[in-house]
């Protein structure tokens, strides 16, 4: 029954306190002390027993209904001040126990960092030594002197000091000009690709190597070795080179020695004597000479003759202390203190070529200064003297050579000789009038005999001689080419040569012969033409070449006004008219030897009175330009008006084109 009781007091209380006549009643609170209590600073510690705590007493107060519960006293620390006050008052705090977690934790941090550099750096330092090229030995080792044609042998030997294995490692090695291989087939070698395969911690490897090097006496040469490689779960490709195998040729199996007068004369004949001689006392086999001749040596002839065009010979065989002998004979031209050399080369022949030197075993040079020459000699042709010209075509062409003496002293029975060649040259077209022409020889001579002037000629006097060709006709690109060769006997000096030699060139090109051409044929309409009636006709360019080709063809020409241009045509190239000016320009572009380029054109007429009885025009002149592709000159001509007037062979009448009423 106690709990119905307390539930009645429980409603009682809430209408007081929610009635509108109740009245508010003071909060019950806690006083404090203002004495001074000291305590211990150490929460551990226990109370002094001189200092006992003392307690604020909080009065009860009286409720109206109800009487105000006990109350628990809890102590509460300010400043080292012990003071209790009421539970149901004072909010007592609650004290936190020391964060010691904090300092594990970060503690725990700096140790997995300090773990994971060391890590890094033990990674970086340790493993990539693991894979680094440094860890790799790689040399050669070999002779520093070997001779040409000899045996090189030498040795390449790798070390894998990485703590990993190498994986598709190779050997790459580069040989210098001229090294062959010692084994069947023997063949020149430039680069050489040798699997090492794989390499394990600690392995070595010596890959033993033998070819025949090749060069001239005192050469320096070198071999470079690469060595590529590959690591485990890498798919890059790693590479180190050794220090190069450097040696020296201390000699060589053959010797070249060369023999010709240094100082030649502008167009002077000279000899060259080759010697080559065996340095070894091994037989030699296939040995080829190559010859590199400047632009102003003509090759004549030689013993023996080249085993290739005319500058490669062949030895097949050349036993120990053995030599042989090549004598080359040509003409030297060009102009005064010009100087040339010929170049010779000795080897063996090239596998692939068996024409050219692949592998050389010796050099040599030989060198011609050209002198002023003692007979200056001068040559015009139709008057111009400029050593090429243009002539037009199939006309004859007229040649004046002069002859000066430009010594001090006089000179005694001058022979002239002049070579004519070229394809438009013609045995039967020679005309000289003192000189004196042998086909047996091709050669146009003047000598004192026939030409007394040329018996003696004083100092700084000249002579001038002449002769004329005509060319052959209906040719292509035709040339004429003339050399002069001028001989002469100088007494004054016994020691001097017998012969001064003075010569010159000159050349002749043609130009093309270009023809143009038109007509007219009858389309539609009466014939002959009437008054007041259309009458059409179709006409007819054709440009042909000649010898030469040409290029840039163009033909232009215009209509009287009376005729109807009516804008149908059919050719090459294209074709430009004017209405204004009534020209017309046909651009027929390149047209070549033995080819024809036509162009038709639609037009018509309707005669007038004025015209009855008269022939009238349909196409005025025409004319063409050009330029000969083989002479670089320009190409004219021209063609004929063309006429009502239709050709009698297509079965008109005579008078067809006469303008009828």
């Amino acid at each position: 029954m106690s709990g119905v009781k307390d539930q009645h007091k429980l409603d009682d209380m809430r209408k007081r306190l929610y009635s509108r006549g109740a009245e508010g009643s003071s909060p019950v609170g806690g006083h404090l002390s203002d004495k001074q209590i000291d305590v211990a600073r150490n929460w551990n510690s226990p109370a002094r027993p001189d200092q006992p705590a003392s307690v604020v007493e909080t009065p009860a107060v009286a409720s109206p209904s109800v009487a105000a519960p006990q109350s628990h006293a809890s102590p509460m620390y300010a400043n080292d001040t012990l003071a209790v006050v009421e539970a149901d008052d004072v909010a007592v705090p609650e004290y936190s126990k020391p964060r010691r977690y904090r300092k594990i934790v970060l503690l725990t941090s700096i140790s997995l960092l300090a773990i994971g550099v060391t890590l890094a750096a033990a990674f970086v330092f340790l493993g990539g030594k693991r894979i680094s090229a440094d860890n790799i030995n790689f040399n050669i080792e070999g002779p520093n002197t070997v001779g040409s044609s000899e045996t090189l042998s030498f040795q390449v030997a790798v070390t894998n000091q990485n703590t990993v294995a190498i994986e598709n490692a190779t050997l790459v090695l580069r040989y210098p000009e001229g090294t062959r291989t010692v084994t069947d087939p023997i063949k020149n070698v430039y680069e050489d690709r040798i699997a090492v395969g794989t390499l394990q911690p600690g392995e070595a490897k010596n890959v033993p190597i033998q070819v025949a090097v090749f060069g001239k006496e005192n050469d320096i040469k070198e071999i470079k070795a690469t060595f590529e490689y590959r690591v485990i779960d890498s798919d890059g490709m790693f590479y180190k080179e050794a220090p190069p195998l450097k040696f020296q040729i201390i000699s060589s199996p053959i010797t070249l020695l060369v023999s010709s007068i240094g100082k030649v004369a502008a167009g002077q004949p000279v000899e060259v004597t080759l010697t080559v001689k065996s340095n070894t006392n091994k037989e030699l086999k296939d040995v080829l000479i190559s010859a590199a001749y400047p632009n102003g040596f003509a090759y004549s002839q030689s013993d023996p003759k080249p085993f290739y065009n005319q500058n490669v010979w062949k030895i097949d065989t050349l036993k120990p202390e053995q030599s042989t002998k090549i004598k080359i004979k040509g003409v030297i031209s060009g102009l005064t203190e010009e100087k040339f050399g010929i170049n010779f080369s000795a080897g063996v022949a090239n596998t692939e070529n068996q024409y050219m030197v692949g592998s050389l075993l010796a050099e040599a040079r030989t060198e011609f200064v050209i002198e002023t020459p003692f007979l200056a000699v001068d040559i015009s042709i139709g008057g111009d003297s400029d050593g090429s010209v243009v002539l037009q075509a199939y006309k004859a062409a007229s040649f004046d050579i002069i002859v000066k003496n430009t010594l001090s002293e006089a000179v005694y029975d001058a022979v002239v000789e002049v070579v004519p060649k070229g394809n438009a040259f013609s045995a039967e077209s020679v005309d000289s009038s003192e000189g004196y022409y042998d086909s047996n020889k091709n050669v146009i001579r003047w000598e004192s005999a026939n030409t007394p002037s040329l018996a003696q000629i004083p100092p700084g006097e000249t002579r001038k001689l002449n002769f004329s060709l005509q060319p052959i006709k209906n040719l292509g690109t035709a040339a004429l080419d003339v050399t002069v060769n001028v001989y002469a006997r100088r007494v004054g000096e016994p020691s001097a040569q017998e012969q001064l030699i003075g010569t010159v060139s000159a050349t002749a090109r043609y130009a093309t012969e270009a023809t143009l051409s038109a007509g007219a044929t009858h389309m539609t309409g009466p014939v002959p033409p009437k008054v007041g009636q259309t009458t059409r006709y179709l006409l007819t360019l054709v440009a042909e070449a000649g010898g030469n080709n040409m290029t840039n063809t163009v033909i232009t020409t215009s209509f009287p006004s009376y005729v109807n241009w009516l804008d149908e045509y059919s050719g090459p190239g294209t074709v430009d008219y004017n209405p204004v000016t009534r020209e017309l320009a046909w651009r027929a572009g390149d047209v070549n030897t033995g080819m024809k380029r036509e162009l038709s054109i639609a037009v018509s007429i309707v005669p007038s009175l004025s015209q009855v009885g008269s022939i009238p025009l349909l196409l005025n002149q025409q004319r063409l330009t050009a330029t000969d592709r083989f002479t670089n000159t320009a190409v004219k001509a021209t063609s004929d008006t063309v006429s009502t007037e239709l050709a009698e062979e297509a079965g008109f009448a005579k008078g067809n084109g006469k303008v009828e009423n």
